[in-house]
């Protein structure tokens, strides 16, 4: 599904024009870069949240 906006900054992207990264548009190669960096310290919080946290029964519980 198309995004019509930018993630990190909101604007309106045209499609044709727009960086694409990760499945998204982004109004600019530094915003994709920003959009990156989010995902990356996400991705990283949780492997740490596991980590100090694990699953014991493999379930939500």
């Amino acid at each position: 599904m198309f995004e019509k906006h930018c993630l990190i900054c909101g604007i309106e992207v045209d499609k044709k024009t727009s960086p694409k990264r990760f499945g998204r548009y982004f109004c600019s190669e530094d915003h994709a870069q920003q959009y990156l960096k989010k995902k990356e310290e996400q991705e990283r919080a949780w492997a740490e949240e596991e980590r100090k946290h694990p699953r014991r029964r493999g379930g939500c519980c």
